[in-house]
């Protein structure tokens, strides 16, 4: 059973209004795909960040239904989109191609895991994903380690389109160009945006409220205007207890009541928060307030 319960509460910001997770304590999550079952031993809540050298790895997939839940880089699992684990291998946004049987689809790295008991299990990598992604690569609703569906992964540049891919690999030599970066509600070439505020790419259609003036800001077609409608994914401001006010994405707290570390992932606080380097599930702190 995932070691999470449902988060709740609604942060209103001056310019927009947003669905966010309240209060650091409140069922923080360590990353829905951390799983933990009665026929797997030896699970501490820890996942590998080795990258296989053959880019091979057994899919199994997380989310949707009952299942539906937050991910630690923001985001939910629902079973429809296309997103994955090992965060900590490729980072929180990164773009996976995954190939296999002739067919290909990319996906995005929004999650912690899953458990090395997994891939102890399985004698091999594990690449936790999206129930779509099984059902479109091998016409299966979902699967398991046990299942030993095995798939091809690279890392592909963030530019590229989430979902359903040639099976051609890309011409080598590189992305395409680049793009400028600047803070929310500038440009930025491409169909992604380069946030500031997160401090890595999003995808076109999602929204980010900009840690420099509080404005919601939508990425449309690699340009950032104000807007707070039709988004894909949204990251908000999270509301901290500790220090009584609404605090933006990739901030870390330390908790009041626990004294335990949380970082905001823009739509629920998520942990764990390293003290040596100042980080979190989402990358580095933006800032950093002890109790």
């Amino acid at each position: 059973m995932r070691n999470l319960a449902v988060l709740a509460s609604v942060f209103l910001a001056t310019a927009c209004t947003a669905d966010v997770a309240s209060f650091e304590d409140q069922s923080a999550t360590e990353g829905a795909s951390i799983t933990i079952t009665p026929d797997l031993a030896g699970c501490h809540g820890t996942a590998s960040t080795s990258i296989p050298a053959s880019g091979n790895y057994v899919l199994t997939t997380f989310g949707g239904g009952a299942d539906t839940q937050p991910m630690s880089c923001g985001g939910t699992a629902n079973g429809t989109g296309w997103y994955a684990a090992s965060r900590q291998r490729y980072g929180c946004g990164a773009h996976l191609r995954v190939t296999a049987n002739n067919k290909c689809v990319v996906v995005s790295a929004m999650d912690y895991g899953p458990d090395v008991c997994v891939e102890t299990a399985a004698h091999s990598p594990v690449l936790d994903m999206s129930p779509a992604v099984s059902k479109y690569l091998f016409d299966e609703s979902g699967a398991g380690w046990s299942d030993h569906l095995v798939v091809n992964v690279e890392e592909v540049a963030t530019s590229t389109p989430v979902g359903p891919c040639s099976a051609e690999p890309p011409p080598s030599g590189g992305s395409d160009g680049g793009s400028d970066t600047g803070s929310d509600g500038g440009t930025s070439t491409g169909a992604t945006c380069a946030s500031t505020t997160l401090d890595r790419d999003v995808d076109d259609g999602t929204c980010v409220q900009s840690a420099t003036d509080g404005g919601m800001y939508k990425c449309e077609s690699g340009t950032w205007v104000a807007s707070s409608s039709g988004c894909t994914e949204t990251y908000a401001y999270c509301d901290s207890a500790t220090l009584g006010r609404a605090v933006p994405a990739r901030t870390c707290v330390q908790s009041g009541s626990t004294g335990k570390w949380f970082q905001c992932n823009g739509q629920s606080w998520v942990a764990p928060v390293s003290t040596a380097d100042r980080s979190g599930p989402i990358g580095g702190c933006s800032t950093w307030h002890p109790n």
